[in-house]
């Protein structure tokens, strides 16, 4: 999980980022809620079905969250120093609307704290929040805090590097394992299968796993769900996926021939894909043109005349979200950043022949990069 010495410290980095002062910070993004106090609720029981939140942080530092009595096990292990968890559902009697619920024990809250200016995401807080700050009190002021928390969350502290990297200690087994044991007659949905339980097995603890599951000419269109296709002979086998831990996830790929060797073009892609990944590792450094990477990749395949089918980003940035800033693309307005976790995915889509995509995850530092993403990148399932 997160530090209580890191949410702390994010908390303090949003209050000092702010152009104007604010009291207090509503917070209803539940990723965000995360990242300032280490609240996750797991999306396997009952209970967090329709279920939400608010995190009220303090400009003095202090946390509250609210929620209602089916999320107080999870509120349990926020770093907060006040859990406001009314009754919602007992099993005895209805319930009222969830959210309505919600609302109205926030705006109880709120009514506590006699503030005049707050902080709010405006894409995401409840227009009943809004309506009803206004309505406790006149002159109140709500200054959106969205872009502020969208920037702050480029530079990954220890502490969710820490959890990026369970999740690529997780992924990275579940790749290796596929690329040991997939084999021709199985089904994609039963390769999705083996993944999931790999990393679940790693964790400890059930894990949303998401991504491409592709196999034969599936792989020419770059990716999509796992299907009930059958794996064939010398089919490629495109896995491009993540192992979500607690809201963080890294972002992987490997594409690999199945019951055979690759054919001589296979190989020939498979190394242009490496080559133009070497090229972009070569660059990974703060202060990097995030356009002037995609254009390093994009060149590396140009110098094999492959430029015209690598036709997807070169990469993104990688964390809470998915892609995150900064995104490796053409048009590119971003700069790598010390603390980014970003990866690196060139592939190459021919149709009617192949289709292929290699990825690593990186964090980025002032001199160069760490390597968070250890997944054997490998055409050929019998090397």
């Amino acid at each position: 999980m997160l530090t209580l010495e890191g949410c702390q410290a994010r908390r303090a980095r949003l209050f000092a980022s702010l152009d104007r002062p604010v009291d207090y910070a509503l917070v209803f993004d539940p990723q965000h809620q995360m990242y300032f106090a280490n609240y996750y609720q797991t999306p396997f029981v009952f209970r967090t079905t329709n279920a939400a939140a608010v995190l009220i942080l303090a400009a003095d530092g202090r946390a509250t969250l609210v929620c209602d009595n089916q999320l107080h096990a999870f509120a349990e292990q926020a770093f907060v120093d006040e859990i406001v968890a009314p009754v919602w559902y007992r099993g005895r009697e209805s319930a009222p609307h969830r959210e309505a619920a919600l609302v109205r024990s926030t705006l109880d809250q709120l009514d506590k704290f006699k503030a005049g200016r707050y902080g709010y995401e405006a894409a995401v807080t409840p227009v009943g929040i809004i309506d009803g700050l206004r309505q406790l009190r006149s002159g109140v002021e709500l200054v959106p805090v969205d872009a502020v928390i969208h920037q702050l969350k480029r530079a990954k502290d220890p502490d969710e590097v820490s959890l990026i990297r369970r999740s690529l200690m997780a992924s990275d087994l579940a790749f290796n394992t596929a690329l040991a044991k997939v084999r021709p007659g199985m089904k994609e949905l039963e390769v999705f299968q083996l993944v999931q339980d790999t990393a679940q097995q790693a964790i400890g603890e059930a894990v949303i796993v998401y991504g491409d599951f592709v196999s034969g000419p599936r792989c020419q269109k770059v990716g999509g769900p796992p299907s009930d296709r059958e794996i064939e002979p010398r089919d490629l086998v495109l896995l491009d996926f993540s192992v979500v831990v607690r809201g963080y996830r890294g972002d992987c790929a490997n594409t690999f021939v199945c019951g055979g060797r690759p054919s001589d073009e296979e190989r020939r892609l498979y190394q242009a894909c490496l080559a133009a990944m070497a090229t972009g590792e070569s660059l990974l450094k703060a202060g990097q043109s995030c356009r002037e990477l995609y254009d390093a990749v994009r060149d590396s395949f140009a110098s094999r005349h492959l430029a015209d089918t690598f036709h997807t980003h070169a990469g993104h940035g990688i964390g809470l979200g998915h892609p995150d800033p900064p995104y490796i693309v053409p048009e590119s307005s971003d700069t790598l950043l010390a603390g980014d976790v970003i990866t690196l995915e060139p592939g190459q889509y021919h149709p009617g022949v192949a289709g292929m995509r290699y990825e690593r995850n990186y964090l980025i530092t002032d001199t160069g990069y760490e390597l968070l993403s250890h997944l054997k990148l490998e055409i050929d399932q019998e090397a």
